[in-house]
């Protein structure tokens, strides 16, 4: 065999090897995989409502529940809530699906607990109603909900503090781009 066949067959086998590992990475990774708290949806998540003040946060700030899954918020520290983002419990803007039921937990004291199942798939936004203007806010996803029907990945309204914008659009942006991703695999192609 010649050094040019040689060379010619060395090119297809490196490149051929190239496009299957390339193609095996995009084609086996999991949606979210790069975010430990999307993914993979879980029946039941506790959330901690930690911290006074400015060091005020929800831990974890976005969690994937399955349908009908729960989640509990217990808080850690000074006087907490969890309140969806709807006009009959707080501010104008829905952040919830449509058909699902607004919450408001109340005062909760250091370790006391409020849960809720959540069984209408979608993306919904909370916050700590004393601690907003710090940025605590939260997201949950149930489900697998198309993200260009997700209200609450619509942008923030102007009138929420600045630090709840931020930390609303910082999770939007993962949210999303995990929905995107689930969402783009599932087609499936003719």
């Amino acid at each position: 065999m010649n050094e040019r066949r040689k060379t010619r067959r060395r090119l297809l086998v490196a490149s051929g090897t190239l496009l299957t590992t390339g193609l095996a990475g995009c084609i086996g990774e999991d949606p979210g995989a790069d975010d430990p708290y999307l993914g993979d949806p879980e029946p039941y998540v506790e959330v901690r409502l930690e911290g006074p003040g400015t060091d005020a946060s929800v831990d974890p700030p976005v969690v994937h529940l399955v349908d009908g899954g729960t989640v509990e918020w217990v808080a850690d520290g000074e006087t907490h809530d969890a309140t969806a983002y709807h006009p009959d419990t707080h501010g104008d803007q829905q952040r919830i699906p449509d058909g699902a039921d607004p919450w408001e937990s109340g005062p909760l004291s250091s370790e006391d607990s409020f849960d809720l199942v959540l069984d209408v798939e979608g993306v919904y936004d909370y916050v700590c109603t004393r601690h907003e203007g710090d940025g605590m806010v939260g997201s949950i996803v149930v489900g697998w909900p198309d993200p260009n029907e997700a209200l609450a990945l619509e942008p923030p309204d102007d009138d929420r503090p600045e630090a709840a914008i931020a930390a609303l659009e910082e999770r939007n942006e993962r949210v999303r781009s995990m929905l995107e991703e689930e969402h783009d695999d599932s087609v499936t192609l003719p």
